[in-house]
């Protein structure tokens, strides 16, 4: 049998050789003459109320961003980073929701620094150079006429954790620098023990988010969400589970709500004053079959008034994550009571609802109701990217399309 290598014909493949040069021409994307998810006008103008736009697709407005429909990205964790690094990954998974029409896509819960995150694979933005890598994912995002913000955190005792699937080495972890408000108390028993913070410490993280809001601003970010839900590093301090202090950061509501208000200010003194600035709670800790004082909607609805005045615009809200204890009863909207309970009681402060909106007709009935300003849908968006736009054709929307998807439109929409 003859071989290739005797073959005149055959030329050896020569080896690529990396180069840095970068052309004018890949940075080309193709117009959007509408925002992708906007209201163009019905499916079927003889259905009944045809002429009436769904509040789920009316534009909605905070400061200096404005979004084409109602329907949020929640940030999801990718486990997908190295070193905190935004990849390619990421470029793609936040440029497919671009692409299918949410008004407001918020990016993962992102570390101020390198012990903030929940696993060695998490997204951080502790340094400069983690800039590039989110700034293209940004880019795209705005190129198709889309909306972006990122999550900040700090994972506080969730942190050193494993990936869920990424067996990572023991030197990726960091054990003696997983901290908490209050030393000694682990989340569960696949957790690590925290130690209690130095009060130089608390600083060092306030301006860390503060440094993180710069940053997310010249990455173009339209916005930051701080993450005070879920049993992370705010959420432990706002609670008394797991925040047994006894100095200014300890104790009574105010004292537990200082940590929270002093990162909201460093994050507004960083990011500029025309862009919203958005907060995630847990409105509670789901342990009410417990003894002893625990997070409670009450306090929640307390510290919402506060954040409204330092400078949160948008409260996000969700429930659960501070301890292992917790019960919850997920079913469709099962946390829509909270921000309802919220935006009745806190004027001027806008509100997301979150939690199992199963389809746009549940979630236009959570803003027909008037319980939230906002929806949000988080896992719903990974089983269905295509999620904002089958809302769409649910209540007879005809939405934008990105130009180069539009031959995909069914007889429907």
């Amino acid at each position: 049998m003859p071989s290739f290598e005797n073959n005149p014909r055959y030329e050896p493949v020569k080896p690529v050789v990396e180069t840095k040069t970068e052309f004018p021409q890949s940075k080309y994307y193709t117009e959007q003459p509408n925002p992708i998810g906007s209201y163009l006008g019905p499916i079927d103008a003889s259905l009944p109320n045809a002429d009436k736009v769904p509040l789920l697709f009316q534009p909605f407005s905070v400061k200096n961003l404005t979004l084409a429909n109602r329907i949020v990205v929640a940030p999801m964790c990718m486990y997908s980073s190295k070193d905190g690094f935004f990849t390619d990954f990421h470029l793609v998974h936040l440029g497919s929701y671009a692409l299918n029409g949410p008004g407001l896509i918020i990016a993962e819960a992102t570390a101020v620094l390198p012990n903030g995150r929940i696993t060695p694979r998490c997204a951080g933005l502790w340094s400069d150079d983690h800039i590039p890598g989110l700034k293209r994912a940004v880019d795209f995002v705005h190129a198709q006429g889309g909306k972006i913000g990122i999550q900040l955190a700090h994972a506080g005792r969730k942190a050193s954790a494993h990936a869920p699937y990424y067996k990572a080495d023991s030197s990726e972890f960091w054990p003696e620098q997983v901290v908490a408000p209050t030393g000694g108390l682990l989340w569960d028993h696949h957790h690590l023990t925290p130690r209690e913070l130095t009060l130089n410490e608390i600083q060092e993280i306030i301006q860390a988010f503060g440094d993180a809001a710069a940053r997310a601003h010249k990455a173009g970010m339209d916005t930051v969400e701080i993450h005070g839900a879920h049993g992370y590093l705010i959420h432990s301090f706002l609670s008394p589970v797991t925040n047994h202090r006894t100095d200014h950061y300890g104790g009574s509501l105010e004292n537990r709500a200082r940590f929270l208000l002093e990162v909201i200010k460093a994050v507004r003194d960083n990011f500029p004053a025309e862009k919203p600035i958005l907060l995630r709670v847990s409105a509670t800790d789901c342990v009410e079959h417990l003894e002893g004082p625990s997070w409670e909607l009450e306090q929640t609805v307390q510290i919402a008034h506060w954040v409204r005045d330092a400078g949160v615009d948008v409260l996000h809200v969700s429930s659960g994550g501070n301890t292992a204890q917790q019960k919850i009863k997920a079913a469709p909207g099962y946390q829509v009571p909270y921000a309802a309970r919220i935006k009745k009681e806190v004027p001027g402060l806008h509100v997301v609802a979150v939690g199992v909106i199963i389809n746009g007709k549940h979630a236009e009935e959570v803003l027909e109701q008037e319980q939230a300003d906002l929806v949000a849908a988080g896992r719903t968006f990974l089983r269905n990217t295509n999620f904002a736009l089958d809302s769409a054709v649910e209540l007879n929307v005809k939405a934008g399309f990105a130009q180069q998807y539009s031959r995909g439109r069914t007889i429907h929409g």
